[in-house]
């Protein structure tokens, strides 16, 4: 197989932990914010779940981020080794550097077949109290053939820049309580007020804000009336005077936003999804000028949603 050369990138930001890296405009991202993984497409996606069975020969690379929870580095390291073990072997193991950090590098070969195996390395390192595992992988002869882009794609990766606190400005507390709801639950960080919007028709409504009174987030539940979610944003869209829309993933479930501002100096996002027949619209507001001390910590809300 002839070496793949490195096309068109595109940049991915964590909304949780806030590193970046390019990956192939061709390419998917179908993992979740602090497990980051990119594909060819969903078939080799369901192929690296469930690497023996036929499927669509890919490649994968992954950024899982973890808190290390009272363990050490080389605890973790250990574990990242007992995991290779259960399913292969490790080949070699390296020290390695990812912009300024010392990290390791862990080869390692899985046998899917008597005649094709899994040709993969990790790359772990220590960032504050987070554990980062870059891995690459790929089935035959695509491992060698995606060395570039793998390379490629290792030197675009960026940590993020430490948000120096600022007397004066509000910014998000790091401890955490958790919002149990019949629909979903979420974590939200303790220094956010409840606030009662009115209900409505709506099954749901709750809010929670900061220090300032337009920058909040909000969730509010109602039926879908059997439509999908594609056909629930086209209904509402029309409500907004939107600047911008996209879509993202919430908890395995495809999620369409909107951009919009209500007035000067504060933005405001509107996200739609649809579980079990309820749709679930959870609206942003935040203060434009000062938006790293509000959006960040909101998008972080999102990032943690379970739906039931």
């Amino acid at each position: 197989m002839e070496p793949v050369k490195v096309g068109t990138l595109k940049e991915y930001k964590d909304a949780m932990y806030g590193f970046t890296i390019e990956y192939p405009v061709e390419w998917r991202q179908l993992g979740q914010s602090g497990k980051a993984r990119f594909y060819q497409s969903q078939g080799v996606a369901d192929k690296f779940l469930d690497p023996g069975r036929p499927g669509e020969l890919g490649t994968e690379v992954i950024v899982l981020v973890s808190d290390l929870n009272g363990k050490t580095f080389e605890d973790m390291v250990e574990e990242t080794r007992a995991n290779i073990k259960m399913v292969g072997r490790i080949d070699a193991e390296n020290p390695v550097t990812v912009g300024n950090k010392e990290a390791l590098r862990i080869n390692y070969t899985v046998p899917i077949t008597t005649k094709m195996n899994m040709g993969g390395y990790k790359i772990v390192f220590q960032f504050d109290t987070l554990y980062y595992e870059i891995g690459f992988a790929g089935f035959g002869e695509m491992f060698e053939a995606h060395a570039a882009v793998f390379d490629t794609m290792l030197k675009s990766f960026t940590l993020p820049v430490p948000v120096i606190k600022i007397p004066g400005v509000w910014s998000a507390s790091t401890n955490l309580e958790k919002y149990d709801t019949p629909f979903f639950t979420v974590n939200y960080p303790d220094n956010l007020e409840f606030t009662s919007p009115p209900k409505g028709k709506n099954e749901l409504s709750m809010g929670m804000r900061a220090d300032r009174l337009d920058c909040s987030i909000q969730f509010d539940v109602f039926g879908a009336q059997g439509l999908p979610v594609e056909k629930v944003f086209d209904q509402n869209k029309g409500r907004y005077k939107s600047k911008t829309t996209g879509e993202i993933i919430i908890d395995g479930q495809k999620a369409m936003f909107l951009n919009y501002s209500p007035v000067k100096d504060i933005e405001s996002r509107a996200y739609f999804l649809v579980k079990n027949d309820k749709v679930i619209r959870i609206t942003l507001n935040y203060f434009a000028p000062q938006k790293a001390s509000y959006l960040t910590p909101f998008e972080q809300i999102i990032t943690t949603m379970k739906l039931k």
